[in-house]
């Protein structure tokens, strides 16, 4: 089974540049700390580094280590969409809240949502029918990326979309035409790779809340994911499918679930989404909502997650020649803490391996840890430069070892892959103990 490093084809940079790093880094770290400003070096980040061919790294936004990578997800399937996105690719059919990078195998791209006008059926479609669904086409000269933000207009649809995010909230922004049929197509059949659903759930609790949950299998043998939607317009209505036929009522339980918000739109006028999402229960993920991004300031939440990307870039500041090698350098640094990603709440709960939900945990619980990968320089180099959380990491280590009765191999989303061979993870937590 092969599986590719998260760092792939840029991680033999990292050391090279550490070594230049070292002599001015000290400086750097006090300038910055008494100046109280970050140096902008998300500018040198490309995020379409390592989208092409095999590289199968993530596009979208988040924040660093966050539970949430919302992004684009792409109508083609296979080993090279194992991030749910290509270069090559020029379709879309919606954006999901969780995402792979650099792996091998694909899997999450849980809970999407994709903005549409007119009559559609709940259904991708085909590139050779696109009216028997709802995918669009795009181009990426009407595409813009960069950290914690991304930007892409639907051709089929004359819709801009605009995403951002927090921790563990995506926060989508829609601007329609004028439309009397304009939609939000929330699809909780759709996954990335093997990842099929078991059950899925979905209610409108009033006229601007939608919630639910999606439980699936796949790469990860038992997946929980809750989540909780919250809109910027109430909808003049709401209709739930499962991809035979719409059913009567706002709610609906079952293998495929669809739901379809319904509004009614003026020329360039803006509809926002944000999604919170949680291991554990939708009203955790209420509650995460409501503790990271309780407004509707979206331009505010871009800035933010634009200057934590950059107070952990910043932790390694060098000087290089050309534009070329420092958009290297921190495009491989920020391809290092798209995971391991958060699995917990803000109040600390999380749902451990054995499936029970610990409440309140005493250290942030991680998955999405590709050890045989990263257990050679990755996780060394959060040694130096994520102190804090590696202890975090190696907690999380250590309670999957007591909730599954051994070390994780590859563990994801509250399962253990059992992906590749030997134990990394035995490496990972001794390199941390002998660090102190």
């Amino acid at each position: 089974m092969k599986n590719n490093s998260l760092l792939k084809g840029s991680m033999r940079f990292i050391f090279v540049y550490l070594i230049i790093a070292s002599c001015i880094q000290p400086c750097a770290g006090k300038q910055l700390k008494n100046t109280n400003r970050l140096v902008n070096l998300t500018r040198y980040v490309d995020p379409y580094i390592g989208t092409g061919l095999h590289g199968h790294v993530f596009m979208g936004a988040n924040v660093p280590f966050g539970a949430v990578q919302v992004g684009p997800v792409n109508l083609s399937e296979g080993w090279d969409w194992c991030s749910g996105y290509n270069y090559a690719d020029s379709t879309i059919v919606g954006f999901s809240q969780t995402r792979l990078s650099g792996t091998g195998i694909g899997d999450l791209g849980d809970i999407s949502l994709m903005p549409v006008t007119g009559k559609v059926k709940c259904s991708k479609g085909t590139l050779a029918n696109p009216e028997s669904g709802y995918v669009s086409l795009f181009s990426h000269k009407q595409e813009t990326a960069r950290p914690g933000y991304y930007s892409v207009r639907l051709k089929r649809y004359g819709i801009n979309v605009e995403l951002t995010a927090t921790q563990r909230v995506s926060f989508h922004k829609y601007s329609y035409p004028k439309a009397e049929d304009a939609g939000i197509i929330i699809n909780l059949e759709q996954g990335i790779g093997w990842d099929t659903p078991v059950e899925t759930y979905i209610t409108a609790e009033n006229d601007s809340t939608v919630s639910g949950y999606r439980l699936s299998k796949g790469w990860s043998k038992d997946q929980r994911i809750y989540f909780y939607a919250s809109f910027s317009k109430p909808f003049k209505n709401f209709t739930v499918s499962d991809t035979t036929a719409v059913k009567p009522g706002r709610s609906l339980k079952a293998q495929k679930v669809y739901g379809v918000a319904n509004f009614r739109t003026q020329a360039n006028e803006d509809i926002m989404v944000k999604v919170a999402i949680s291991p554990v229960s939708i009203e955790n993920a209420k509650a995460n909502m409501k503790a990271e991004l309780p407004g509707w300031n979206f331009k505010q939440t871009a800035v933010k997650a634009d200057n934590a990307w950059n107070k952990e870039l910043s932790k390694v500041v060098i000087k290089a020649d050309n534009i070329a090698r420092m958009r290297t350098f921190y495009t491989a640094l920020y391809h290092t803490m798209i995971a391991p990603s958060l699995f917990n709440d803000a109040n600390k709960d999380y749902r451990g391996t054995d499936k029970k939900v610990y409440k309140n945990a005493p250290f942030t619980n991680y998955t999405t840890f590709s050890l045989w990968d990263t257990y050679r320089a990755a996780q060394p180099l959060f040694t130096i430069l994520q102190p804090e959380r590696t202890s975090d990491f190696v907690n999380t280590l250590l309670a999957i070892y007591q909730q599954q009765g051994r070390l994780p191999v590859w563990p994801l989303m509250g399962s253990e892959t059992d992906c590749m061979v030997g134990n990394p993870a035995v490496m990972v937590v001794a390199d941390a103990y002998l660090k102190g």
